[in-house]
């Protein structure tokens, strides 16, 4: 048995929370392994927390196989993956990009999305080995943590994590800034909603509307979505083709209606 306080410098959380502090609780590594995954569960969940690890483990090498394929095959450093559940209720958390120790807290949600919050938090070490432009803690790398992991896990994701509607119907405390543009610029946080919420959508709308694969809009992948953009068709309108059809499909200043992360294809 060992007692931790687990790191939350780079979390997806809810709305409204910014920090992942779990709190420090006794935990106890688990005999049952995977080739690339390891897990502790906090002792207080008692067999409840047994049973969400063993069925994270069911998941976790299909879900990481998946991974390695979109990302061109590669393989993190500082394996095995170190999945510690914890008693935490606002989502997962590990300390930096490539920290291969990820905190996912039982009381998050069902258990199928806590396995999202795995896969998102396991992709952030995915995009911290292979570059290209995408970080974890900046809106671009946050934006393609969620969408692979919603992609992969559809519809368990509980409302207070869906961030598309959030740029998409609210306007932020700067006056008069109404759907700001995070595709041409990227926000260098990974808990801004509205800067989430755009990266989210301009993702699924590459992948969803305009038909390239994971693959190739990671591969693709700049220091801005506007640049991936550029990467993979050659041209500098990621802002304008965006916002025409998202414009049309969800008159601003309207009530989006929109429950989903993913509208597409509109």
């Amino acid at each position: 048995m060992e007692s931790k306080r687990q790191p939350s410098a780079h979390v997806l959380a809810p709305r409204g929370v910014s920090v992942v502090d779990h709190p420090a609780e006794p935990v106890t590594l688990l005999p049952a392994q995977t080739p690339h995954f390891k897990i502790s569960v906090a002792t207080g969940l008692g067999a409840a927390g047994t049973n969400i690890a063993n069925a994270l483990l069911k998941t976790c090498e299909q879900d990481f196989d998946t991974l390695q394929q979109y990302f061109g095959g590669i393989t993190p450093a500082s394996m095995p993956f170190h999945l510690v559940v914890t008693s935490g209720k606002d989502g997962a958390s590990h300390a930096t990009c490539r920290a291969t120790t990820l905190s996912i807290g039982a009381h998050s949600g069902p258990v199928g999305f806590m396995r999202s919050l795995v896969i998102a938090e396991e992709d952030e070490v995915f995009e911290a080995s292979l570059g290209h432009g995408w970080n974890c803690g900046y809106s671009n790398g946050e934006g393609l943590s969620r969408v692979l992991a919603n992609d992969i896990v559809p519809g368990v994701e509980p409302a207070g994590f869906v961030s598309s509607p959030v740029w998409l119907d609210q306007t932020p405390a700067a006056p008069g800034v109404y759907r700001q543009d995070w595709i041409s610029k990227t926000d260098k946080t990974d808990t801004n909603y509205f800067s989430i919420g755009c990266s989210v959508l301009f993702l699924n709308w590459l992948r969803f509307q305009l038909h390239y694969s994971w693959t190739q809009i990671i591969a693709a992948g700049a220091p801005s979505l506007g640049g991936t953009y550029k990467n993979l068709t050659g041209k500098n309108d990621a802002w304008a083709a965006f916002t025409t059809l998202i414009d049309q499909k969800f008159p601003p200043h309207q009530p989006s209606k929109l429950t989903k992360d993913n509208p597409f294809p509109l």
